[in-house]
């Protein structure tokens, strides 16, 4: 199979040029202008899901991410997912495209296997898993930390005014429920359960709730702050307040900012949106979160306004 999708990939290569790889739509229109009347080839219909559907040609040439082997598995898995392709011949029509780029050798590509996805990647690099991007924050020995690398929808952290924990919570039923579910069963089970601890809010006192074990989850305050600059803010207690136009340090403060900031921020639709903690803020009915600018609101806002950010965060097996 292999060679039949080199000769072929070259072959339109040579009739339409190298350049109309590049644009999706034309590659497509040419390709069934040129063989309009000839039977259905699964491997013509493999290339013209590789090429228009994902313009896989394109993002490989244009990758900046320096990782053949990451880029690889990321489109493979896209192809494979998007129109179920059976995932080795996925693999092999990503693979050939590489190689009709010289984005890599042949020997290198076929000895590389989708896991090493995971376990190359660095901290604060991005890969796509199920069908989001997700930023890299902690690499541990057998596990990988991974945050949405966007907002993924905006919902309510309870749907209505009262005081929740994250143990308590519909926002915890929801991740672990509906959302955990659109992942598809070989994603689910690299998903690790992992035990995690809430603990009150620093400043005003308010319970945090009890440990809970969860698949997905969203970050708490001394998370953001951890992994996110290491500022040490959280654990030192330093807060600040707007006073004459500027921020400053003191001790009836609600904001935690630093000059990390800017890598907090996210977006929904393209939009800097806020995005929830999983920490109260300062009442039971209040929920810590992360604003539009980047600071962290230890006081929160109300746990059921519904255009509250989420961003989920999972641990994957390596």
């Amino acid at each position: 199979m292999r060679n039949e999708i080199r000769q072929a990939l070259q072959d339109y290569q040579n009739i339409f040029g190298k350049e109309v790889f590049f644009n999706s739509k034309a590659f497509s229109s040419k390709r069934l202008n040129a063989f309009s009347n000839d039977p259905i080839d699964p491997i013509e219909v493999l290339i013209n899901n590789a090429i228009s559907g994902i313009n896989a040609y394109s993002r490989l040439k244009n990758s900046s991410s320096r990782n053949m082997t990451t880029d690889v598995c990321n489109l493979t898995r896209e192809l494979r997912k998007k129109y179920f392709v059976e995932e080795n011949a996925a693999k092999i029509v990503i693979e050939c495209i590489a190689e009709l780029l010289g984005y890599t050798s042949p020997t290198n590509l076929e000895q590389a296997q989708p896991m090493v996805l995971l376990a190359s990647a660095p901290v604060g690099g991005i890969l796509q898993f199920g069908d989001y991007d997700w930023r890299v924050i902690d690499v541990q020995s057998d596990k990988m930390l991974l945050l949405s690398e966007n907002i993924l929808e905006q919902r309510a952290y309870h749907p209505c005014y009262a005081g929740v924990t994250w143990e308590q919570n519909k926002l915890r039923q929801y991740l672990n429920g509906d959302f955990l579910n659109n992942f598809d069963p070989e994603d689910r089970n690299k998903i690790v359960e992992a035990k995690i601890s809430n603990p009150d809010n620093l400043w005003y006192g308010i319970y945090g709730g009890g440990d809970t074990f969860d698949k997905i989850f969203i970050l708490s305050i001394e998370e953001v702050d951890r992994y996110f600059g290491d500022s040490g803010d959280y654990l030192n207690k330093r807060r600040k307040k707007y006073d004459n136009g500027k921020w400053i340090t003191d001790n009836g403060g609600w904001i935690l900012s630093n000059e990390h900031d800017s890598v907090r921020v996210a977006k929904y639709n393209g939009l800097d949106s806020f995005w929830w903690l999983r920490s109260p803020g300062y009442s039971e009915c209040s929920i810590a979160y992360v604003s539009t600018t980047g600071n962290i609101p230890i006081n929160g806002d109300r746990v059921c306004i519904g255009r509250g950010g989420v961003r989920p965060a999972l641990w994957v097996k390596l």
